[in-house]
């Protein structure tokens, strides 16, 4: 069974990390690009987690409450230098002390995180990639996007993106060294969840919907591949993306 009650909360809060990210990039735009470049906002059941994509932390975050995701952006963007590139993460861990998400060394050590990240910071502007897939443009939804059923039937998404016609885009990543988890198999499970055939899921439309960057206003559509690793070399073998 769906817990819908968690996914109506993870909504709502959604739509306030979504208003908050609004809101900062109305009140300072030249901060609020210099934050995007390098994070995102992933919604939880019960608070936001700020994730970065630099390549000294790739995938790394921490826990915000909806109430200080505004002021957290406007900080993080303040430790940027104006190269738009050196990242402060001393003064980081000074002011989030509690937390530990951003400090090099932390997490899982999953090695798929610094393809994953090059990926999220590339999408949008990467031409190949979208001439590979048949699509005009690419635009960041979301990484690490979970949906359950219960624990066995638990899916984690790593990247969702999508074309701006409609069709959400899913992208399971796999380091070289672990091409042998099937990124195709596990892709295609993601897509008989949500539906490739049409088959809608209305509480995954409606996370979609509300996500802080880039929500989608309307699907018509899912597609998906498995990527292996990820450069400037990408290739196209059937449903999986080579970056070797």
């Amino acid at each position: 069974m769906i817990n819908i009650k968690a996914y109506e909360t993870q909504i709502e809060i959604s739509k306030a990390a979504r208003e908050a990210l609004a809101s900062f990039k109305e009140k300072n735009p030249e901060k609020f690009k210099k934050f995007i470049k390098w994070f995102h906002l992933r919604p939880g059941s019960g608070n936001v987690t700020i994730v970065t994509t630099h390549e000294e932390r790739a995938m790394r975050g921490i826990k915000v409450g909806k109430t200080r995701i505004e002021s957290s952006a406007e900080f993080l963007a303040d430790c940027i230098d104006t190269d738009g590139k050196t990242i402060n993460w001393k003064k980081i861990a000074g002011k989030f002390n509690a937390e530990k998400g951003f400090e090099k060394g932390t997490g899982n050590g999953n090695k798929e995180y610094p393809f994953q990240a090059k990926m999220i910071n590339n999408l949008h502007d990467d031409k190949k990639l979208k001439k590979l897939i048949g699509v005009k443009n690419l635009f960041f939804i979301a990484s690490e996007v979970v949906f359950s059923r219960g624990k066995e039937d638990r899916k984690k998404i790593d990247i969702v993106a999508h074309d701006g016609d409609g069709k959400v885009i899913f992208f399971e990543m796999k380091a070289p060294a672990n091409e042998r988890d099937k990124p195709v198999d596990q892709v295609n499970g993601y897509l008989e969840l949500y539906g490739k055939d049409g088959t809608k899921n209305y509480i995954f439309e409606e996370m979609l919907k509300n996500y802080p960057q880039n929500p989608i206003e309307k699907i018509t559509g899912y597609d998906g591949y498995g990527v292996i690793g990820y450069s400037d070399n990408l290739s196209l073998k059937g449903e999986k993306l080579i970056g070797m």
